[in-house]
């Protein structure tokens, strides 16, 4: 597997044949510098996880999905040129910042998203959706309902929120066993917004000693790994706040082997924080949007997350992050939002005909992201099988 820098990748937009030579004259120096461990190990020793950020559903998102000869939903075109990376995963995981709550159909600031939105990340090879959020009770109580109920549907996994107790007690910490290791995946949100959760309903809010609650649960449950996904920090702002540093630092007190955030919009800073035993944990503090109509600076993609873990060891190994560009317009004959990947792109232009207005908007993206990020790895089109 190769992990790169992108010290010198988006510098300008050369030929082709430059930028694979930038490309691989930082293929090593960046190895040098990194503080993670770069992945050798078997492939039947290896398990492999993939995060995405906030999934959104504005107006625009579903009136791109609609066909009017078919009038039916559908998201597929949208993941096209991820998907080989998200199906790569053992697991793959995104925030759902959207209610699936039924018609009328409605974006922001009361989000309502088509069923078909799930079936397009389904078919993506997404497996688990966090539902911890704080556009999670846009539609109240039937719209938290209904949107467990469509991803049970679908067999899907979640976590963050529930019909009643009892359903939270029976499936969380939600606990899937990958290659005989078995993970642990927690989530929690910092509010819904104005809206008060509806008994019986239950999302989890950040609460110390509920956490702490159920981190003890995980164990009891035989957890090899804690995995903390987050709702939480100021929208828009590039770096970690105070609170977001102190919570990353408790959890790791309790625990947790990997820090996954979400709300933000923009992609933060990360770092890598020592539990016990010097036991490293990456702290990923926002991932920014996966797809939105979102369209201001810094909030027009986001990154995944490509985290290795040693089934021998049952620890993380790596982690590294693919920069992704969300563009808005005509690929292949079809208007839609396409996710583009920004390594993909950089190496092979020529594959993706968007204008060059977004070319350098993309380019843009990917070299801010990895300059708030240049302490951790980039994977690379190669990177993945």
């Amino acid at each position: 597997m190769y992990f790169c820098s992108v010290n010198a990748l988006f510098l300008s937009f050369m030929k082709k044949y430059l930028l694979l030579l930038a490309f691989l004259f930082l293929f090593c120096s960046f190895l040098q510098d990194s503080n993670m461990n770069v992945s050798l190990l078997p492939e039947d020793d290896l398990i492999t996880l993939i995060f995405a950020g906030d999934i959104m559903g504005h107006t625009p998102q579903f009136k791109a999905a609609y066909n009017s000869q078919t009038k039916k939903y559908n998201y597929d075109i949208c993941f096209q040129y991820v998907k080989k990376h998200i199906e790569s995963a053992d697991l793959a995981i995104a925030n759902l910042e959207v209610p699936i709550a039924g018609k009328p159909y409605s974006g922001y600031p009361s989000f309502s998203t088509p069923d078909a939105l799930l079936d397009g990340l389904k078919n993506a090879g997404y497996d688990i959706l966090l539902t911890a959020n704080n556009h999670i009770l846009d539609r109240g109580k039937s719209g938290l309902e209904r949107t467990i109920r469509q991803l049970e549907k679908r067999n899907m996994f979640y976590a963050g929120s529930y019909i009643d107790k009892n359903q939270r007690d029976t499936i969380y910490p939600l606990i899937i066993d990958s290659k005989g290791v078995k993970l642990a995946f927690l989530n929690y949100t910092y509010g819904t917004n104005q809206y008060v959760v509806s008994k019986p309903n239950i999302v989890n809010y950040i609460d110390s000693q509920q956490i702490i609650n159920d981190i003890h649960k995980a164990d009891e449950l035989g957890a090899d790994l804690k995995i903390m996904t987050i709702h939480w920090g100021t929208e828009y702002e590039l770096h970690s706040n105070e609170i977001q540093q102190g919570l990353a630092h408790f959890f790791v007190d309790q625990g947790i082997n990997l820090i996954i955030g979400s709300h933000p919009h923009v992609v933060q800073n990360a770092e890598v924080l020592y539990g016990k035993d010097s036991m490293v944990v990456p702290v990923y503090y926002s991932l920014g949007n996966f797809i939105s109509n979102q369209r201001k600076v810094n909030t027009n993609g986001g990154i995944m997350v490509k985290v290795d873990i040693s089934s021998k060891t049952k620890s993380v190994i790596n982690t590294s992050f693919l920069p992704v560009y969300v563009y808005r317009g005509v690929l292949d004959g079809v208007y839609q939002y396409h996710l583009l990947p920004v390594t993909d792109f950089i190496q092979n232009p020529s594959c993706f005909s968007i204008g060059k207005s977004d070319s350098i908007l993309l380019t843009n993206f990917g070299r801010e992201t990895q300059s708030r990020l240049s302490n951790m790895i980039l994977f690379s089109n190669s990177t993945l099988k």
